[in-house]
């Protein structure tokens, strides 16, 4: 399989690699069985998070005597200094191991990362952690904003960063942050490779012809098309999904323009409601934070962490019910979604 150098930290690892996310909603046999048959296949990157429901826990009691023969990453949500020790801690515990190669802050955002950087934030805690050889190295994720995408390539302070890129959310970070953290010596993770499981639809696999690609697979392609991108970690419970992704890593192809054409063709209408988690819609004039609604349905609807999800809805300070209609969100999203609409459908089930 396929492997590139993952920035600053040197190591090798597999273009396509293992997305944790979806283990809650599979059995411990079956995650057992997925995460021992990729390691068996040659994947050698595994990562997981805090938050993902018992995640961290099913890849401990999996994969505790083959640690050694993958690099393990997990996030931590938090931002003062004592919540990220004790998320650490308890990671380190549910994972079975002394040591996480790659920790990760989760999901920066523009009016937390300062704070994380701060003197006494997980940022300096994670530092001294890195001391006392509990990780190795220190990563960052960004969902959606590209100012601090920014902040971290240009603070040079962080190994690795992990991105949304795919094929339906390409432009924001594949011309300006992409190439940035790659100038940088960043490793470039690529998470929701297969936009949240939009590009991954289970029922064209009986439709195709042999030796013709799957649209996941041919959306994996087009991420590996680009060089500067490390790995991409698609989210998997099954086998058979795993078995189809890898084939992608055996030898990585170039899309040519030709098969970008058909590609971009047969993805058709899934993008029209799909939330990029762009930002444009903001400043929403009732104050709803409508990327992250969206977010939080998604995590519901295509990777089962439910009670997480309506969690995170409930926190947010202005629900959707407060919507007014004014349409100014549609006027300013630059793929016309009708957002009102949208915000309707994510709040009948993360309010439910």
């Amino acid at each position: 399989m396929e492997k590139r150098v993952l920035g600053r930290t040197g190591w090798n690892v597999t273009v396509i690699s293992f997305g944790a996310i979806k283990l809650p909603r599979a059995s411990q046999e079956e995650c057992t069985e997925v995460l021992n048959r990729a390691l068996d296949l040659g994947v050698n990157f595994v990562d997981t998070a805090d938050c993902y429901g018992d995640s961290e826990e099913k890849i401990g009691r999996a994969l505790k005597r083959r640690r050694k023969e993958f690099y393990l990453a997990t996030k931590v949500d938090q931002r003062d200094g004592e919540g990220a020790r004790k998320t650490l801690e308890r990671s380190l515990k549910r994972l079975q191991c002394d040591t996480i190669d790659l920790i990760q802050l989760h999901d920066c955002r523009d009016y937390d990362y300062d704070m994380a950087m701060a003197p006494g934030g997980v940022y300096e805690e994670l530092k001294k952690a890195q001391t006392e050889g509990k990780v190795r190295e220190i990563g960052i994720t960004c969902h959606s904003s590209i100012n601090t995408m920014r902040k971290a390539i240009e603070s040079g302070k962080f190994a690795t960063i992990m991105v949304s890129y795919n094929l339906l959310d390409r432009e924001r970070v594949g011309t300006e942050v992409i190439p940035s953290a790659h100038e940088h010596g960043m490793g470039v993770i690529a998470m929701k490779p297969l936009a949240g499981g939009r590009l991954a639809d289970a029922r064209e696999l009986a439709d195709l012809k042999a030796g013709e690609m799957s649209l996941a697979q041919m959306a994996l392609r087009f991420i590996l098309s680009n060089e500067m991108v490390t790995c991409a970690i698609p989210g998997v419970t099954k086998v058979s999904e795993l078995e189809q992704n890898l084939k992608v890593a055996e030898k990585v192809q170039k899309l040519s323009a030709e098969e970008m054409r058909e590609l971009v063709k047969r993805v058709g209408d899934v993008g029209k409601d799909f939330c990029r988690n762009c930002g444009y819609c903001l400043p929403c004039t009732q104050g709803i934070n409508i990327p992250d609604v969206f977010r939080f349905e998604g995590y519901y609807v295509r990777y089962g962490m439910k009670e997480w999800a309506r969690e995170q809805y409930a926190a947010l300070e202005v629900k959707v019910e407060e919507c007014a209609e004014c349409e100014k969100c549609i006027e300013k999203c630059p793929y016309g979604l009708d957002i009102p609409q949208l915000l309707k459908k994510a709040a009948e089930v993360l309010a439910a």
